[in-house]
């Protein structure tokens, strides 16, 4: 399973405890062109570029992976940010996943939706 696809997974299962959001708005690397929501987040996983492996007598034995998390609010979002994010960040962590950047609420110039990107790594032991 790909590092995209186990944390979607991941939120997927948990999606109860994500205010504002239905698993239908969680998507890996694109957005789908018929998730045209208005109403409430969407989230987009995607995989960025992996930190140095560990080895233990020459062969590896974790494997370090990092994701990213693109949240897109709705221009109008009168919902709180902040509780959608720490919702994320603690599935993730209690997966062991780690937030090591949250880049902070900006607005895009096209759309005028309000973004922000998280960023999580984790280890992955190699079999």
């Amino acid at each position: 399973m790909t590092p995209a696809a186990y944390v979607k997974s991941l939120l997927d299962e948990s999606i109860s405890i994500i205010p504002e959001l239905d698993s239908g708005h969680i998507h890996s690397f694109f957005i789908p062109s018929d998730d045209n929501n208005n109403n409430s987040p969407i989230i987009v996983v995607s995989e960025i570029p992996s930190g140095t492996d560990e080895y233990g007598n020459g062969f590896p034995i974790l494997e370090q992976k990092k994701v990213q998390l693109e949240i897109y609010y709705p221009k109008d979002y009168v919902g709180d940010m902040s509780n959608v994010e720490s919702a994320l960040k603690s599935i993730l962590l209690n997966n062991s996943i780690y937030c090591f950047s949250d880049a902070g609420h900006v607005i895009t110039p096209d759309s005028k939706n309000i973004i922000n990107t998280l960023k999580f790594n984790y280890n992955k032991e190699v079999m």
